[in-house]
């Protein structure tokens, strides 16, 4: 072996000795699932200040007792069709351990980063590469080195990343993987309903919704007896109880009735308000209808069943806060103040 060669295989030893880079991805639960919205903001602006907190049970399940972390990554939405051009911008961001919470952050970017937070990356110019969808989820897509690594232990607090960036090249929207606390997931109508008098195809629950703020849930039912006394049964998971002799089964345990009934087509268009449900935790709602119905077995007739489910436990450990207007231009990278997104944020990938 030459002199020559040493240099190099020191090189190669070296390497091979050095730890593998390793992800975890916040919220929990989220590595190899898709989120459940997007996030274009702040990269539709030539400047900006961003923010997302993270709570510490959250990241205790991610991380473990401790994280040394060096950079923070996201990923291009996979479901949405529409390519994310590429563009440069010189970017800052900052960390700290803070007692704000996901739900207590405020619009002040100081008071969320904490008392000692830590510039992990001073102004540096990174290339951002163009994306389109490979998979869902898709790979990291965006990566933002960090010139100083962070360590973190969920034991001292909450954790508060900060991206501050000016003079990007492009200002066009930039669908990154997000999650929502403000969407609930609607799911397919379950069972089957019955043929009501007078009608010619089974009884449905058309239009459903809810909203995660208010707690509007709204269901409507179609095409069941016209003009009949009606009630709306309201369950928690879906399973399905055999009724025999009635024309249809229970799709749920029912725990709450409603009453009411059907106008002259045999629709009910009917809406619950629980108040917000963004701290609720996870859950399958439940609804079907049963109205009276001389013309069916034992004088009673079920319609098939709506299913929502309440958006996962993990998401309501993220918090954004920004200050960057859509199409807006230099000097937002400077802001004090931002609008607070509480219960949604990026899908992050941290390096450790």
């Amino acid at each position: 072996m030459s002199h020559r060669s040493l240099p190099v295989l020191s090189l190669l030893l070296a390497a091979a000795s050095l730890p593998a880079q390793t992800y975890n991805t916040a919220p929990d639960g989220f590595a190899t699932v898709e989120g459940n919205s997007n996030n274009t903001i702040p990269f539709w602006a030539q400047s900006g200040t961003y923010q997302q907190v993270h709570d510490a049970a959250d990241l205790t399940n991610v991380f473990g007792p401790v994280a040394v972390i060096n950079s923070i990554n996201l990923r291009k939405d996979g479901l949405v069709s529409s390519t994310v051009a590429g563009r440069a911008a010189d970017f800052e961001f900052t960390l700290g351990v803070t007692t704000v919470s996901a739900i207590t952050a405020t619009g002040v970017f100081a008071t969320n980063l904490g008392s000692a937070p830590q510039v992990v990356l001073p102004y540096t110019n990174i290339n951002l590469p163009a994306l389109a969808n490979a998979s869902v989820p898709n790979p990291i897509g965006w990566t933002f080195p960090f010139t100083v690594p962070f360590t973190y232990t969920p034991s001292s607090g909450n954790l508060c990343w900060e991206m501050r960036f000016t003079n990007a090249t492009v200002n066009t929207n930039a669908a990154m993987d997000a999650v929502s606390r403000l969407n609930a997931e609607t799911l397919s109508n379950v069972g089957a309903g019955c043929i009501a008098t007078g009608q010619t195809s089974a009884a449905a629950i058309g239009l459903r919704s809810l909203s995660m703020t208010t707690g509007a849930w709204r269901n409507r039912l179609d095409r069941a007896a016209v003009s009949a006394p009606a009630v709306q049964l309201v369950g928690v998971g879906q399973t399905t109880i055999p009724l025999p002799g009635f024309c249809s089964n229970l799709e749920a345990l029912p725990l709450v009735t409603v009453a009411g009934g059907t106008d002259a087509t045999g629709q009910w268009d009917n809406t619950i308000t629980f108040g917000s449900l963004l701290g609720v935790a996870t859950l399958d709602i439940v609804a079907q209808f049963a109205w009276i119905d001389g013309g069916l077995a034992n004088g009673l007739g079920l319609s098939d069943a709506s299913l929502i489910r309440l958006p996962a436990n993990s998401i309501r450990n993220v918090s954004r806060i920004y200050n960057a207007p859509s199409n807006g231009g230099l000097g937002n990278e400077t802001a004090l103040t931002g609008s607070l997104g509480v219960r949604y944020g990026f899908v992050t990938t941290f390096g450790q």
